[in-house]
């Protein structure tokens, strides 16, 4: 894929502005890679470090505790993602309280089934590729979707609330709206990126896609899960 096509790029500008957004792209897309490996590390490294075990247990031993946990990562993570150097430090605290709340979820899984956890990492893979793909090709611009979105972000954490406070459970179809919310939320963020992000924003954009990817990961982890039940 070439970056600098400006079909591509959406842009009308001179080879200057062109050249900004190309780099731009370039930089979100390795700020990604990076937050990613850092993740998958996590996971990989979980079950031999006792210091990343309780971790997670402090962090997320509590639903709410684990929730605040989140939200105040999120809050700060996008906050601090254009003030450089700090946002280079949040950004790699992000991966690693996103890394604590799914490792738990990956070791059982590794228990349970080996081999899922390299099956949802590659469904993931290949559903953020062909999103990505379609929305460089195409040049859509999907952000008319961000109110629906929210509205679905919003039922799902209501619904999560809920099944905590009155011990109800959440079965597989809502770990599949999840998938498909967040699938829709890769389109929303990657045409945002590609057309109304400044191009300074690299780490934000990074911060972004990351959270897409990583919860679509977990919700793909819980369906193939809840699929052998």
């Amino acid at each position: 894929m070439n970056l600098t096509d400006p079909m591509i790029l959406g842009a009308a500008g001179d080879d200057a502005q062109i050249d900004a957004r190309a780099r731009f792209l370039q930089k979100t897309y390795t700020w990604l890679c990076a937050g990613v490996a850092g993740f998958a590390g996590i996971l990989a490294s979980f079950e031999h470090v006792p210091a990343f075990q309780s971790l997670a247990i402090t962090l997320f031993g509590n639903p709410i505790i684990a929730i605040v946990t989140l939200l105040a990562a999120s809050f700060a993570a996008h906050a601090m993602a254009e003030r450089s150097p700090i946002n280079v430090v949040v950004y790699g605290l992000y991966v690693l309280v996103f890394g604590l709340a799914t490792a738990p979820l990956v070791a059982h899984a590794n228990s349970v089934a080996p081999g899922i956890v390299g099956q949802a990492g590659l469904i993931t893979g290949i559903i953020f590729g062909g999103l990505t793909l379609y929305v460089f090709k195409t040049g859509r611009d999907f952000s008319f979707m961000g109110g629906v979105l929210a509205l679905g972000l919003f039922a799902m954490i209501a619904l999560g609330i809920g099944g905590w406070l009155f011990g109800f459970q959440l079965g597989v179809w809502y770990s599949i709206a999840g998938a498909l919310l967040f699938s829709g939320y890769i389109l929303y963020d990657t045409s945002r990126i590609l057309h109304h992000y400044p191009t300074t924003a690299h780490v934000a954009a990074a911060v972004v896609l990351f959270t897409d990817v990583v919860i679509l990961f977990q919700k793909i982890l819980m369906i193939l899960l809840r699929s052998r039940d």
